[in-house]
């Protein structure tokens, strides 16, 4: 009787726990969003520059610059800040982003891109 019922208790919770942990997997995780950018970094002073500004924008947990590739990792939060606005920020940095052209208006031209 015992094992009855615990066995009828058990049940609705595993499929309770199994639902939940089914769709937290299929609509992902807003607060680990991963995306890879196209980027016009070319140097060890280019990538020093994108992760050490890029990491202490609001929303963004982790930034990885592979200069050799020309591609930026970052992991962020979707609920802080939007992929375009990271694009935007490299940007300002004076840097391409995936189509987006470097704008100058703030920074000058890093020394090798002169």
């Amino acid at each position: 009787m015992l094992k009855t019922m615990q066995i009828r208790l058990f049940i609705p919770l595993f499929l309770l726990f199994f639902t939940f942990s089914t769709a937290n997997a299929k609509a992902g995780n807003p607060r680990k969003v991963k995306a890879t950018i196209k980027t016009s970094a070319e140097c060890v002073y280019c990538k020093e520059n994108l992760e050490e500004s890029l990491a202490k924008v609001k929303g963004i947990r982790k930034v990885n610059c592979d200069y050799v590739k020309h591609e930026v990792y970052v992991v962020y939060n979707s609920k802080k800040i939007t992929i375009e606005q990271i694009r935007t920020k490299m940007n300002e940095m004076g840097y391409d982003a995936d189509n987006q052209k470097a704008n100058f208006d703030k920074f000058k031209k890093p020394e090798h891109e002169k």
